[in-house]
């Protein structure tokens, strides 16, 4: 029998890695926009990206950090949610 996952626990890791994972990007297109656009294309099976991209500022970046970290948290508790009752 599998032990319940801990909603918060599980939601907390995932907006942490979330907010990690977006300083990492946000960095990324700072120091080196161009290597990270050309990264960006290989990383959507060549679609040219390069239309997607939107000049950044700390407030735009700021925005995005806390969304996507949010949207993070929510996926976390639903998917230990979900999980302890499909188990």
């Amino acid at each position: 029998m599998t032990k319940d996952l801990a909603v918060l626990r599980v939601a907390n890791t995932l907006a942490v890695t979330t907010a990690v994972i977006y300083l990492v990007c946000i960095l990324a297109v700072w120091i080196a926009p161009v290597f990270t656009m050309f990264l960006g294309n290989y990383l959507f099976h060549g679609i040219d990206i390069s239309r997607l991209v939107v000049a950044r500022n700390f407030g735009y970046s700021l925005i995005t950090l806390i969304t996507g970290t949010i949207a993070g948290w929510l996926t976390g508790a639903l998917f230990a949610i979900f999980y302890n009752r499909f188990k």
